[in-house]
Parts: C-alpha cells; structure tokens; sequence
C-alpha cells in the first residue's frame, strides 16, 4: 500500500478542499483518504511519501481528441472546417495517408507523454483509419500509461448524392468495423451527414451489441447543420440521437433549442471544445444554453493540428469567455468549469464510477500541482488558480491507477 501524508486535496465529487490530508492507494484503487489522522495505518505502508506543498487534484480527462493529428502540427490554419478535417477530401485526410506510419506512431507517443506531464490522465480520441489507424495507436501507447479511450471507425463514408438514400453499409465495411470495435473502445463517428439513416442504426446496433461506447460530431458548422435540414429535414444532433443513439456527441456549437431539448431528454452529455472551434471561425459553443438545458457538459481539446492538448488552457478560455459572452463575472463558477474538464469528462465517457473525483473506490488517477511554484504561490482560491492560472509547469507528480507516471513525490519511510 502506498500512503500519501501532509498534502492537500480537492475530495469527492464536489471537491472540497482539505489541506494537510492522506490519500491512501492500494492496488490502483483510493482505499482511503480525508484529513489527516493520528492513528493512520503507516505500519501497513509498504510506501509512505510526503505531499507537502502539494495539492492532490482528479486527473484531467481531455474528452475529445484527434491524436493522429499530432504528426502535422499548425499545418492548414486559416482554412474552412471542410479543407482542413473532412473526412473525404480534407488536407488532414490527404496527410494522414502519405506520412509514413512510423512518423505517425511517434508523434503519438510524444502526445501522450506531453498530456500526461500536464495532468491529463485519460482521453478519448477520435481515430481515423480503420484498423489499421487503431493498430497504430495500439503500437505507439504500448510502452506508456495512460487510460486512453480508442474509439475507430469505419474507412467508408457515403458520398453527398447517396446519405440520403436508403443504402446500407456493405459487407465489407461491417466486417471491417466489426474487427476495429473488437481491438478498441467503440465507435467515433465523423458526423451524420457522411451516413445514410440505415448505416447510422447499423453501426449502431453493431457497437452496442459489443456493448462498446459510440459517439459522434454532430452541430461543429452552420454549413453542416443547412445539408442535414436540407436533405433531411432535420438537423444533425436530432438525427444522431434518432438513428445512432450514441452515448455522447461533441460540439454542439451550432446546435438549436430543439437539439438541446432532446440532448437533455436522451440524457447524452456533449463535449465541447472551444479553442478549437474558435480557431476555425465556427463561433463558441452554446454551454451556458446546454447547462440551463440540463446537459451534461465536458470539455476536449479536439484536433492536436490546431491545439495543444492542455486542458489548463482550455479551463481557462472557457471560464472567461462564458463570463464575456455574458457580460456577467459571476456567469460561470470555476467549479463548474473544473467539473467539466473532470468528472463530467468521466461522465461522458462512463467511467464516472472509476475517474473524475478523488474518492474511496475509484481509481487513483492524481495530478498533484506544487503550490509553492511562483504561479500558484498566495493563492486564496485554489479552484479558481487551476481554471485561470495553472500551468502544465505547476504539475509536479501525475498517477494513473496509483502508479507514478510522471515527477515525483519525497519518500518520507520504508516501514519495516
């Protein structure tokens, strides 16, 4: 067991603060932790490690994430959401094919050492390429500890002229498919505009029966949501949730009262990303209309081309701009923000009862922030220092399932 003395700590779902706490970890799992006791069980430590200075926060959860992105790095900025990331003929799809796979593998693992220095314990990526694209990511985590939530899909996508018709997936595509959602965690759709409504259910009904997580982007463009009024009398959101059904959706950002209404029916949380729809001109996303809608709302850092992959900057530029849209200081709470980047990260992903809190029984996923470092020293709100302050540099320890990946902790003793 591995006991954690004399650090403070953000506990539960509501992240209480205690300062000089104890978190103890026995086999990955928060056995117990709270305020700091006489009598804690240091004699049944095979560890005992000394936080002071340090705050014990949940690890970050990055939501929604495009990890092969990372082999093309600013490329494209300045071009259309369709020139940059369709998945027919945008630039990202050209590029992903003609850099050799070995580049692509490394640029992965460098992304993934990167995320985990700055808190970032789990994330859900978006993979292009079948299972080939899977295989690949397989191959570049192999040697790292992360929690990271793979979901593929399928190579094909219906041309324009033909989603509105009522051809299925061919043989091949659902064998293809198949195997992908055999080696990963599900399904991450590009949209529903690239499927027909018979294709949509039986992804659907494939990924569920495998009792695998489906998602997909729906709402990013105003171009997007006038093709599916357009060709389908509905708009994208509403037509996921009817013929998909998936566990969660991303974006949103051009979404309407009646998306939200069915998103808060269906009980689907949205992940929204706003650095990256900003830097593409597709406006902020509607959160505060999502909240109000009783959504669940967690936040991704979306494509790595376009985006660090740091949630501290994506806390704080979500934090701010909700209060400036609003014109209101007190629009948005740093809780609430944190919560996003969090456990509503976990919610999304159904792995709430496992991450996303510090609490008895889940996973000892633990960013652990120095707050002796220049950044966060006289701190008086700790909760509002990590949305609007923090930096990957104040990380100073990160485990995931109770191993220390990245930094370090002062070992006070090695009981006998």
């Amino acid at each position: 067991m591995l006991t954690i003395r004399n650090v403070s700590l953000l506990n539960g779902d509501d992240f209480q603060f205690i300062s000089n706490g104890f978190i103890e970890i026995e086999d990955g799992t928060i056995r117990a932790l709270g305020q700091e006791r006489p009598t804690i069980s240091d004699r049944h430590s095979d560890i005992i490690l000394d936080g002071s200075g340090l705050l014990a926060m949940p690890g970050l959860v990055d939501a929604h994430v495009h990890m092969g992105d990372s082999v093309a790095k600013d490329i494209g900025i300045g071009s259309n959401l369709n020139e940059l990331v369709h998945p027919i003929y945008g630039l990202k799809t050209k590029l992903l094919t003609e850099v050799h796979e070995d580049e692509i593998c490394s640029a992965i693992a460098a992304t993934s050492h990167d995320m985990i220095a700055s808190g970032i314990t789990t994330y859900a990526d978006f993979r292009e390429g079948g299972i080939a694209g899977v295989q690949l990511e397989l191959k570049a985590l192999k040697e790292i500890k992360q929690r990271a939530i793979i979901l593929g899909r399928p190579n094909y996508h219906f041309k324009p002229t033909e989603v509105s018709t009522d051809s299925p997936l061919n043989a091949d595509t659902v064998s293809e498919l198949c195997e992908t959602i055999g080696l990963c965690a599900g399904v991450g759709l590009s949209g529903p505009n690239e499927y027909t409504d018979i294709a949509l259910n039986q992804i659907s009904n494939l990924t569920k029966s495998k009792a695998k997580l489906l998602a997909i982007h729906a709402a990013e463009s105003a171009e997007g949501m006038k093709f599916s009024l357009e060709h389908f009398s509905m708009t994208e959101a509403v037509r996921a949730l009817r013929y998909l059904k998936p566990n969660f959706v991303v974006h949103l950002t051009n979404s309407t009262q009646e998306d939200r209404r069915y998103l808060s029916e269906a009980n689907v949380p949205v992940v929204c990303c706003p650095r990256a729809n900003s830097v593409l001109g597709l406006g902020f996303p509607p959160i505060h209309e999502l909240i109000e809608a009783r959504v669940t709302v967690a936040l991704g850092t979306d494509n790595i081309m376009l985006n660090a992959p740091d949630m501290f900057r994506e806390m704080d530029y979500t934090s701010k701009m909700l209060r400036a849209i609003k014109r209101d200081p007190a629009a948005v709470s740093a809780k609430q923000v944190l919560e996003m980047a969090t456990l509503n990260g976990a919610r999304a992903l159904g792995l709430d009862s496992k991450i996303g809190s510090l609490k008895e029984g889940k996973r000892a996923d633990i960013a652990f922030l120095n707050l002796n470092s220049p950044n966060l020293q006289f701190s008086k709100n700790l909760i509002a220092s990590i949305v609007h302050r923090a930096r990957p540099e104040d990380v100073e320890c990160v485990t995931v399932d109770g191993e220390i990946v990245h930094g370090s902790i002062p070992c006070i003793a090695n009981p006998e």
